[in-house]
Formats: C-alpha cells, structure tokens, sequence
C-alpha cells in the first residue's frame, strides 16, 4: 500500500489522466446502460454532436442512422441525471473532506451533524409552507441551503465551551439537533393538508436524479471550482487539524519554542555573514571608505601597532557583546519554554 501511495505521489500528473479516463468511462457507461441499451459509438455521437452544435461544428458529427428518440433519450434523459450525478458526487466530496478536517473527526457526516436534518426542513418549508416562493425553481435549493446553514451555525454554537469545541461535543450536539429539526419536518409532513405537496417533499427527502434537467446544472458546476481551488489552498492546513488536538499542541507548545533558540543562533550567524558581505560592497563602493579590518592590514606595513592593537580590541569586543547578546537570547527562550514532565504533561 505504501508503495502504491509513493507511486501515485512520484507520477499525479499520470493518476489523474487515469482517473479523468476512468471518470468519462463512467459516464459514457451510465449514458449507455439502462432498459433501453445504446451502443457506445452513438452516445458519443449524439453527445458531440449537442456540444458542438452551439459553436457551429455540430455538421462535423453525423447523426445519420439515430433514431430521434434514441437521441432524445441520450440528451435529454440520461445525460442531465448522469452530470448531476457526477456533479453531486463531486460536492460531496469536497464538503465531506472540509467536514472531517474542520471537526477533526473522521466520521463525520451531515446525518451526524444535524446538516441534513437542516437542508430538509428548510426544502419542506419552501414546498409545504411557500418561504422563498419568489425565487422559483431555486427556492427549493435556497430553501435547504438556509436550513443547512442555520443548523450548523446552531451546532457550532452550542457546542463551544471555553472558547473551544471539541469533536465529541460537536457530534452529541449534532445528533441532538438533528433529532429535532426531524421532528420539525415530521411535523410538517403529517399536518400539510396539500396530498401533492406532501408527495413531493416526500420523494425529495428520499433523493433522486429522475427530475434533473440541463436548467439545474450550471448554477453546480459554477459553484464547484472556486470551493475546489479554496480547498487546495488550505490542503496544509487541513491536514494539520486531521491528525488531532494533541499534534497541534505538541506544535505550538514543544516544537515551536525549542524551535525559537536554534531560529536566534541562525539569525545571528547569518546577521554576522551580512555585516561582512555589507562591508565589503562598502569598501567596493567608494575609495574613501575602509573597512577595518583593511585599515589594520595596511597600518601593519607602516609599524602603528598602538592603532592596530586597539581596532583589534574594537573588533573582539564587538564579536564578544553580540555573542553574548544572541547567546542570551537564546537561554532566555530555552528557559522560558514549556516544559514536559510525566506526571504533569505539557505545561
């Protein structure tokens, strides 16, 4: 397994061609397969065919030898419910992965979270009761975003303690919240007097692609990049919050400060380096200007040993107050940094 995790690290760019291929494969697949079977080379057909057509290519596919109904069966049926598949698959993947590191739990889940109990009561509430009626097609999604939104913001919020929250905290206030926004919706079902409403809100709480539409696709596939691409961004630290409370405090409490006395000890070596590179592009610059420890060369030759020996002194002197400047500074973070015993943990 690990050789196969180092393979696909050395070779990303040759993994996700496979999966890309792998991903088409599927979806040619899911286009194809169903009562009435449609050979591979005519999907491919009608699908260019549709896509090219509003660039004006749509004449380079030939559509001679489909049936009307094949290619109505293609475009208009299967296509939109496998992208929307594909597009939701993909969302809840993203959001899953967001979920498990922000919580730091790895079961995480909307169920356990009360996010789904959320979404469902806010779509119930724009079918049954009308909120969000204006917005059209859109209420129903706005309706269960809303709902999710507030659920979660409403887990968060009692769930912290201290100025902290904790996994288990948040998975007890989780269910709790789920169980009631349930019984919420419940509540709404049983009493709508509207039997076709009730259906409706029934049949969307148990999911399904039979009603996608090309309509609903955009709006998803909009959404997706940016959320991928701030994601990406936080890939770092998202892994950090993965592997826990306790190897984010051995960070910031053991490796951190440890860390400082070695980072001052850099500083004052490289700090030293510069003065001397400094000197020299001065001494370069500008014939009037002389570095020291040049003047003490020269005054050598000359036999001014009282001036040499006390730019000498100058120069040790200099060398021994920024030694034990840095020096200090480093004890000082050393002493001052926490410290491990067995009894007592980290202090």
């Amino acid at each position: 397994m690990k050789r196969l995790c180092r393979a696909v690290r050395a070779h990303t760019g040759l993994a996700c061609l496979a999966l890309l291929a792998v991903l088409m494969l599927s979806v040619v697949l899911g286009i194809s397969l169903g009562p009435v079977t449609i050979p591979f080379p005519e999907v491919w057909r009608v699908m260019l065919h549709r896509l090219l057509t509003p660039l004006g290519l749509g004449d380079w596919i030939s559509l001679e030898g489909i049936r009307d109904s094949t290619q109505n069966i293609v475009w208009h049926l299967r296509a939109p419910r496998v992208l929307l598949g594909m597009l939701v698959g993909a969302a809840l993947t993203l959001s899953g992965v967001g979920m498990q590191a922000f919580t730091r739990n790895p079961l995480a889940e909307p169920y356990v979270l009360g996010i789904s109990s959320g979404a469902s009561l806010g779509a119930v509430l724009a079918m049954l009761v009308g909120v969000w009626l204006p917005m059209g097609r859109l209420s129903v999604p706005t309706g269960a975003f809303v709902g999710a939104l507030v659920s979660i913001l409403l887990v968060y919020g009692l769930s912290r303690s201290g100025g902290a929250v904790t996994p288990v905290r948040l998975i007890l206030v989780g269910v709790a919240v789920s169980a009631m926004f349930q019984a919420f919706t419940n509540y709404l079902v049983y009493t709508a007097p509207d039997d076709a409403a009730v259906r409706e809100a029934t049949f969307w709480m148990l999911g399904g692609l039979g009603s996608a539409k090309w309509e609903d696709l955009p709006l998803l596939a909009l959404i997706l990049p940016p959320l991928f691409l701030v994601l990406m961004a936080l890939a770092r630290p998202l892994n950090a919050m993965l592997m826990g409370d306790s190897w984010l405090q051995t960070i910031l409490r053991v490796v951190t400060p440890n860390a400082l006395s070695s980072l001052i000890e850099v500083f004052s070596y490289y700090f030293i380096n510069s003065m001397v590179t400094i000197s020299a592009l001065i001494f370069i610059a500008g014939a009037r200007t002389m570095v020291l420890t040049t003047m003490i060369k020269q005054l050598q030759y000359v036999n001014r040993f009282n001036e040499v020996f006390v730019m000498s002194l100058l120069i040790l002197a200099t060398n021994l107050v920024a030694k034990a400047l840095f020096s200090w500074l480093a004890g000082y973070r050393s002493k001052h940094s926490p410290k491990i015993t067995k009894k007592e943990g980290i202090k």
